[in-house]
């Protein structure tokens, strides 16, 4: 009797679950995925939005097809956000030698400090520089938040001569002198220098004449700052974006800054901290008669800016295309009446008033509600405008008019208690940039943060110059010096202070470990996308202010605004000036001949006579009894 089971008569023939290799030959297997549908262009588009960790390790094993997307849409390499830092020299090697054919943007912020590896100055900028020479494509460049080490310029000399097809270039130029800029691809058209300390006037004379066609210029703290430089850029005509910040506290030689008159391309301008900015200036910059750049300018900045008054900012309504001002910090002078001017022409949408600027909340309450192109209002971190009156004046002059949907930023979650709830068909939308209080809730403010606010609000070149403040001194430049391995248990290596002492003396070593990971985290926040257009973003410092930070002890240190942030800390040793002074020609040719004869034997070296001491015999030492 042939045994019975629930499976059936184990006798049955099995069915092949598999097939033979021929089979598999004969039959052809087409996807049908709609995705595989679509035209390459549009295929590359959706395959760049998936992070490229994800790309190279799940996505190109697919099919053909993905895989060779995966292959095109590798156009961005940041090393920090994709993971791709921990990764020895070997590794990325290899990956840019398969993919870096059709790079086109490579990001080193950070870059080798997340690592628990020590990296020397030498090793770290080798690997820089391999790395872009295995990309001949590469359009777009940054090396602008650097932990520990920083390019020379040999350095770029060698990037230069193998990208010669480079457009934009952002990097920190604290070892810079700028001779390396006179072998620079012609093909650059934006430079964005931070903290230029040892800049030449030599070197930078030299990057505006042979980058005549630059677009966007951006410096800060040059050195070499003086009239014959001001006329040289002034000679840039294809300019559209220059952004000069310096220290307001640093006394400056009296020069002129009408040359800048002469750019007919600039639609955005920016001298923050710059004291040669006066009420003269800023006539002569507006004077549609003899200003080419009065016709075309869009966005103008001149955060603390100290010599300029309410005269020289009334002056700016004569700008027929003005958007944009950023008074930041101008708190020597009361400039009501100069806004007051602005205000009655109605077309100004960006208003920035941060840092303490001397305002009335009266005219700020006319200028909503007389302005009503006005879409972005930044009073964050200004003392003169905390009240709650003052809230409740600007809430109403906006709710009840027909104007632009207005957003508001701020720092001071109290005075706007008394309004109505928040809700998305509001036209007044009040912004929170620094939640310090997050058990404090305070329903009429908006949950959204800055950078969720809709494209068109904030201006990231407005405030290009606060940059160079978290770059230089939160990070400290210090140079080659690394820090001691033994406390890296408790704390990243990219937090701590590469002064190498374990106490630290530098800013961050005032910091807890919860605010360092905080300074790290913003850091990564602000660090902008490949993309350049239309960009919108906003700087915050390590404790959630809004481009600077308040007045404590540690934020003291880090300087107000885009006061002057040190330059790089000096090492041990470096108050001591050697000075090597070469002998006259009579005196080494002498040295010389002597070398010659004492080599040939033909002088011999006297030796002194020892003189012979005193002789003693056994009868001096006489046995002892």
């Amino acid at each position: 009797m042939m045994l019975q089971t629930n499976y059936g008569n184990f006798l049955d023939p099995v069915h092949q679950s598999y097939f033979s290799l021929q089979d598999l030959r004969d039959d052809e297997v087409v996807q049908d995925s709609p995705l595989l549908r679509l035209k390459d262009n549009v295929l590359d588009l959706i395959v760049e939005y998936v992070p490229l960790k994800d790309r190279l390790l799940r996505l190109r094993s697919v099919c053909h097809r993905l895989s060779d997307s995966v292959k095109r849409s590798v156009k961005s390499v940041e090393f920090l956000r994709d993971e791709l830092d921990y990764c020895d020299d070997a590794k990325i090697s290899f990956f840019l030698s398969v993919y870096g054919k059709n790079v086109e943007h490579i990001n080193y912020d950070l870059f080798r400090s997340c690592s628990l590896r020590e990296y020397t100055q030498w090793s770290w900028r080798q690997s820089v520089i391999s790395s872009v020479t295995k990309c001949p494509q590469l359009k777009q460049l940054d090396i602008l938040v650097c932990c520990r080490h920083r390019l020379r310029d040999g350095d770029l000399q060698v990037i230069f001569k193998q990208c010669q097809q480079l457009e934009v270039l952002r990097m920190d130029a604290s070892f810079i002198n700028g001779h390396c800029f006179a072998k620079a691809p012609l093909s650059l058209r934006k430079v964005e220098l931070e903290c230029c300390q040892t800049f030449t006037k030599t070197g930078f004379l030299g990057m505006c004449a042979r980058l005549y066609k630059l677009q966007t210029l951006h410096a800060s703290l040059l050195p070499c700052l003086d009239e014959q430089t001001i006329k040289k850029i002034g000679d840039m005509k294809h300019l559209k974006n220059l952004s000069i910040a310096a220290d307001p506290e640093q006394k400056m030689n009296q020069f002129r800054l009408a040359e800048i008159r002469r750019l007919s391309k600039l639609t955005t301008l920016c001298l923050d901290g710059v004291n040669n900015v006066t009420d003269k200036f800023l006539g002569d910059l507006c004077d549609l008669s003899q200003s080419p750049a009065a016709r075309s300018l869009e966005n103008v900045s001149f955060s603390f800016c100290k010599n300029i008054g309410p005269n020289g900012i009334s002056k700016l309504k004569n700008l027929p295309k003005l958007k944009s001002l950023n008074l930041d910090g101008v708190s020597k002078r009361d400039v009501s009446t100069g806004l007051e001017a602005i205000g009655n022409v109605g077309k100004l949408e960006i208003l920035l008033l941060s840092q303490d600027t001397y305002v009335s909340p009266k005219t700020i309450v006319e200028f909503v509600a007389k302005c009503e192109s006005l879409r972005t209002l930044d009073i964050s971190n200004n003392y003169r405008l905390k009240d709650k009156s003052f809230a409740e004046q600007v809430y109403n002059a906006r709710v009840f008019s027909f104007g632009k949907p207005l957003a508001i930023l701020t720092d001071f979650k109290a005075m706007w208690r008394q309004l109505p709830p928040y809700s998305y068909d509001r036209r007044v939308e009040i912004v929170n940039v620094n939640d310090r209080y997050p058990e404090e809730i305070v329903e009429s403010i908006s949950p959204n943060t800055p950078q969720q606010l809709a494209r068109g609000h904030l201006i990231p070149d407005l405030r290009r110059g606060n940059r160079y403040k978290i770059i230089d001194f939160s990070l400290d430049t210090s140079g080659e010096q690394l820090p001691d391995p033994a406390i890296f248990d408790q704390q990243d290596q990219e937090n701590q202070s590469p002064s190498g002492s374990g106490s630290g003396s530098g800013p961050l070593a005032e910091l807890t470990e919860k605010e360092q990971e905080e300074l790290v985290r913003v850091l990564m926040e602000i660090q902008q996308p490949f993309s350049m257009q239309n960009t919108e973003w906003y700087n915050f410092d390590q404790f959630g202010y809004p481009i600077v930070p308040s007045f404590t002890d540690f934020e003291n240190k880090v300087t107000v605004g885009t006061a002057g942030a040190p330059g790089p800390p000096k090492e041990k040793g470096a108050d001591k000036i050697l000075k090597h002074t070469r002998p006259s020609r009579p005196k080494r040719q002498a040295q010389k001949e002597r070398a010659e004869q004492r080599r040939s034997g033909a002088v011999k070296a006297t030796k002194t006579t020892v003189p012979v001491g005193p002789s003693f015999t056994e009868d001096d030492f006489p046995p002892l009894v």
